[in-house]
């Protein structure tokens, strides 16, 4: 049986002519995929990478993995996640905020009053902040903002996250 494994990083593009790509990291300390050495590709297959950390461009990591010497190459790893396996990465403070998406993803919303809002199936960055994504049992999903002014508790022990203004996203409950 593997391991859990949570998901670091994603090279999101190739990176000049010699095999160097970008990383888009998930987390607060990008240079820790490094320290903990080889990345898997997958949640469970064993497959792995290295990853040598260059520098930040942004909101990118500019890296070079072994054995990628060229664009081609390069890009053919557009799109991989990178994995480490979670008994390696520092525990997080739940009370100060600090979570793993994963151990959001799956669970139960509810709005102030206790009512089921929906389930997180995702916890998503486009560059404002992060957002979870919650599918209603019925509707389309929506997104909140991952922050005290929306998101007042997460209960990992309960898998209970409470949504704050729940009107506004007009969610049915």
């Amino acid at each position: 049986m593997n391991k859990k494994r949570t998901c670091l990083g994603k090279i999101v593009a190739a990176h000049g002519v010699k095999g160097f790509v970008k990383i888009k990291p998930f987390g607060e300390d990008p240079f820790l995929m490094e320290e903990l050495g080889s990345a898997f590709t997958s949640e469970d297959g064993d497959e792995t990478l290295d990853i040598f950390l260059k520098s930040s461009t942004g909101k990118y990591i500019l890296a070079e993995v072994e054995g990628c010497t060229d664009r081609n190459r390069a890009e053919e790893l557009r799109g991989t996640e990178l994995f480490y396996d979670r008994d390696l990465l520092p525990e997080t403070d739940t009370e100060e905020g600090e979570f793993y998406h994963d151990d959001l993803i799956g669970l139960k919303a509810v709005d102030e009053k206790g009512a089921e809002v929906g389930k997180i199936i995702a916890v998503e960055n486009f560059g404002a902040g992060d957002l979870l994504e919650i599918k209603p049992a019925n509707g389309e999903a929506f997104y909140v903002p991952f922050n005290d002014d929306y998101v007042p508790d997460v209960n990992l022990e309960s898998g209970i996250v409470t949504i704050k203004d729940s009107a506004q996203f007009n969610m049915s409950s």
